[in-house]
């Protein structure tokens, strides 16, 4: 049977944690599940990877279960010229990671040494806070909370989500969709290459700011566009100084008489807002 070796780290307040965590890793092959210290209190899981994707999605359920699987290396790094004739590889199926519980929130760090992608079940009453690198997509699924989802190389895709979203990617489309919002919350979703396709409740609040430089804006809301913003001066020292006008290439404007800001801000990409 393959056995797995998971590093964990659980402070002292949460001992009772870390003896049910390791009863259930000795036991299991290919999951990891991690109770919260207090289930009836808020949640929050942490997940920051080197290289691989991260999908969460919300259960019905109190635990967080934590399945990780690496990438394959042949591609990678290829056969050894020293190896023997007449012999195989055997693959490493284990990303590795390492998972810690301290106060209601979840931290797991993974990808360190190679390509790994995570897929994680949490309580659909949790806040997220994901990071990846290089490599892999962020999918989240079912949840109610605030997300903060950040991806260096990588789409972001949030679907079938009430609460607050931030969601950024610096190579890759952003894709959104909630069924509620948390009210007086501002929101942001950007990246530098791709599109931005948000779905939004009818019956949202909010105040508007959409930035392309490459790109154009679509909406089916009823938006009351704000041509009041004045340029930017800035003027450093008198007499001759350093005299600078910066014109905004973002439109303003509200949606349902306006609210807490969102921003949508995409350098090579359209912007599509739509009413669900």
């Amino acid at each position: 049977m393959k056995k797995r070796f998971w590093r964990m780290a659980v402070s002292g307040a949460a001992l009772g944690t870390l003896l049910s965590f390791e009863a259930v890793a000795q036991n299991t092959n290919d999951r990891i599940v991690v109770p919260f210290s207090d289930a009836s209190k808020p949640r929050t899981v942490v997940v920051k990877i080197i290289q691989g994707g991260i999908t969460v999605r919300g259960y019905d359920g109190k635990d967080v279960i934590v399945e990780s699987s690496a990438r394959s290396n042949n591609r990678e790094r290829g056969r050894p010229s020293n190896v023997p004739a007449g012999m195989h590889q055997l693959e490493n199926s284990s990303g590795g990671m390492d998972i810690t519980e301290d106060a209601n929130v979840v931290t797991i760090h993974g990808g360190m040494t190679r390509s790994s992608d995570v897929a994680i079940q949490v309580p659909m009453q949790t806040s997220l806070r994901l990071e990846t690198l290089n490599g892999g997509a962020i999918v989240v699924e079912n949840i109610s909370g605030e997300v903060d989802a950040q991806n260096m190389n990588g789409a972001v895709t949030i679907t079938n989500v009430s609460g607050s979203v931030v969601a950024n990617s610096m190579n890759g489309k952003v894709m959104v969709s909630l069924n509620r919002v948390t009210p007086n919350k501002t929101m942001s979703f950007s990246t530098m290459n791709g599109t931005i396709d948000v779905t939004l409740p009818a019956d949202v609040k909010a105040n508007l700011k959409m930035k392309t430089d490459n790109g154009d804006i679509f909406t089916d809301f009823d938006v009351k566009l704000d041509g009041s913003h004045p340029p930017t001066v800035e003027n450093n020292g008198k007499n001759g100084g350093h005299y600078h006008v910066k014109v905004d290439k973002a439109m303003y404007g509200s949606i349902n008489g306006g609210g807490p800001e969102m921003q949508f801000v995409t350098y090579n990409g359209n912007i599509v807002i739509h009413k669900k």
